[in-house]
Parts: C-alpha cells; structure tokens; sequence
C-alpha cells in the first residue's frame, strides 16, 4: 500500500489526511499531539523539527516500510518535508528551495534580484519607519501572523515592535506595506511549471478592530476583483508566481502566495511551499471550483504525473469563510472556527456565513452554559 507522510496534525491536518485515505493512500503523521480520532499511523515528534521527525520515520520504517511521499499538511515546515524527501529519495522540494521558503528575508532578496514586484524590505534593528509611509514588522523565521504588527501613516511606532517581531524567530524585518486588494493563491507546480491557481479574496475588514496585529478573519472565493484588460491582476499574477517559483528553484508542489494588487501593479508578499491552511485548500478551492487541489497535491507528492486536461476548473457557486474569535487575537492561531457560506453569489454566500457564524456562535456559548452547571 502507498504510504504518505503527513507533516502536523492540527485542524487543517483532517481533510487533507481524508483525501488521502480515500485514495487508499496509509498516512504517518507526525506531530507532538495525536489527532484527535485519528486511528492510523501516528508519530510523536515535532513535525518542525528535522532531527525529531527522520529519528521518529527510521524507527517506523525499521517495522514497517519507507515512505512514498512526504507533504505538510497546512504547516509551515518544509524544510523538515525537504529533509524527509531527501533522506528517503521522494518527490519533493530541495532543501535550498525550503530554505528560501522559509527565511522572509532570504526569499525576499532572491525575489527582487529575479526583478518580481516586492515591497521594499529591510532588517529592522530601532522601531522607525526607514522612509516608508505604512509598515509592517515581521519576524524573518515565524508562521500564522505570529510578531506581524501593521502601522499606518499616522500610527505611533512602540520602542518594543523590533523585539514583538523578533521573538518569535528573528531577525525582526520592517517591509512597506501596500495599500490595495489583498489576495491568496495556491498553486499545482509540475515540472517547474505552474499548472493552475486558485485565487480568494483575503478578509481584512477587522484591520482596525485587532491593530496592531494583522488577522485575516476568512476569504472569499471567487476573487470580486475586476478584470478588465490584458494586463489585469490575474494575468500579472500568474506571471509573478511563475517567476517566483523559478526563482526559489521549485520543481514540483505547491507554491502559496500572499499577494496584493493596487489597481496598476501586482505585489508578491511572499511565498510558502505547502498546502495552506484554513480550508483554501481542502474546501473552498473544490467547493468553488470543482477541482480537487489536496488530491492533486497528494499526487504530486508521491512523483505521479498530472495529465494536461486533468484540471478543469468549473465556477460551481461563490464561498464566504469567516471565524469566530473566542477573544481579542494577535495571530492566526488565536482565531476559532469559522463557518462557510455558499451562494449564486457573493452577496448570497456572506449572509449564509454570518446566519452560520451566528448559530456557531450561539451553540458554543450554550455548551459553555452547560459545562459551567
């Protein structure tokens, strides 16, 4: 049987590691909890830990078999994925290329020097503006909006936003931040060559409400923004995201962009090289499209080859995801569920979510009621 190894088991670990086991595919996931109903193979290590993780596969392997393929499972860590790929010869990203995922500051560097559209970026060692307007610090090695602070124009700065960022894995950066639509992109990489995207609208709505911390509060799908001409934001995204692969020297898997388009230019944030998180890609992205992007990206995991004409993307309905915050948060790990909305429309799917939103909301205060008597 065709074994996968699964980087993390959190939420978002559920739907992907399903699509596995109904492609008849055995699952190993690592990670330091076990999921929570999850009967299959399981390792008790550090998923972001490459010493912990191929320590924690060599014991199984010694009883049972070698991998055929390794995927993070909407964590952050592929440098472990590249890591385990290595040691047992999968399909996969080199470690040079998980490393320029990684490191923010790396990646950026490399970005600009293969000419794509970045905001200016710099190391920050005093909280100043270095002769930009609106800012973000962030820190060069973190995940999930952790040490990311936004300040406007107008904002003060605090002496203690270097070290906000840096402490959750340094060097804390300062990066100008971009006014305009905000957008998330997931997309299959085969060959060096990028076979489809997926675009949502990312939710900033709240930015005001959870300053100075950046939190997206869901997505909408598909993108609301306009295209009207050949050099459109779709056009020059697809454009900067195949550039950006090349650039960080990635032949196959999954390419995550955080994008931002001004109404003249597409900006690229920054790139990840796993499955995203929050259900883009295991339920919003098949909900809306009819494609079955964690299938593909389990297939591309373990070498399979996509066919031209296997992706055949269909506007099926529109998707609005929004979360509930069980309090004020300042990261993505913070929020709580969230509920999906679906509609002929846009319109449409943002009532059903806020109408799901609410249930869920009042469903959980009344389990509360209950374990407090």
């Amino acid at each position: 049987m065709t074994t996968l190894v699964l980087l993390g088991g959190g939420q978002d670990f559920y739907r992907i590691g399903e699509r596995a086991w109904r492609m008849h595919i055995e699952t190993v996931v690592v990670d330091q909890i076990r999921p929570d109903g999850w009967a299959h193979h399981w390792l008790e290590a550090s998923c972001y830990d490459i010493q912990e993780t191929v320590s924690a596969l060599q014991s199984w392997c010694a009883k049972n078999k070698s991998p055929d393929g390794v995927l993070c499972a909407g964590t952050d860590a592929p440098h472990v994925m590249a890591a385990v790929a290595k040691n047992w010869g999968l399909s996969g990203i080199s470690e040079a290329t998980a490393e320029l995922s990684r490191n923010k500051l790396l990646q950026y560097e490399r970005l600009q020097s293969a000419g794509l559209t970045v905001p200016k970026t710099l190391i920050a060692e005093v909280a100043d503006r270095y002769g930009m307007r609106g800012v973000v610090f962030k820190p060069a090695l973190s995940r999930g909006s952790r040490g990311v602070q936004r300040y406007a124009a107008n904002d003060l700065i605090p002496v203690t936003a270097v070290d906000a960022a840096a402490r959750h894995g340094g060097p804390a950066l300062i990066q100008e931040w971009i006014e305009g639509a905000q957008i998330s992109s997931e997309s299959l990489v085969q060959d060096g060559k990028i076979l489809w995207t997926s675009f949502v609208d990312r939710n900033y709505s709240r930015l005001e409400e959870f300053k100075p911390h950046v939190i997206e509060d869901g997505c909408d799908a598909p993108s609301s923004v306009p295209v009207y001409y050949e050099n459109d934001w779709q056009y020059q995204a697809e454009d900067q995201l195949q550039r950006a692969a090349e650039a960080i020297g990635m032949r196959s898997g999954i390419l995550k962009g955080d994008l931002v388009w001004d109404g003249r230019l597409l900006w690229v944030i920054e790139v990840a090289t796993r499955l995203s998180g929050g259900g883009f890609c295991s339920e919003i992205t098949p909900e809306v499209w009819g494609v079955d992007f964690v299938g593909m990206a389990i297939r591309l995991a373990l070498g399979d080859y996509i066919w031209p004409g296997e992706i055949r993307p269909c506007l099926r309905r529109h998707v609005c995801q929004r979360f509930y915050f069980p309090k004020r948060p300042t990261s993505h790990p913070e929020r709580g569920p969230y509920a999906l909305g679906r509609g002929s429309t846009s319109e449409e799917a943002l009532e059903s979510a806020q109408k799901r939103l609410r249930i869920m909301i009042e469903d959980i205060e009344k389990s509360r009621e209950h374990a407090r008597n």
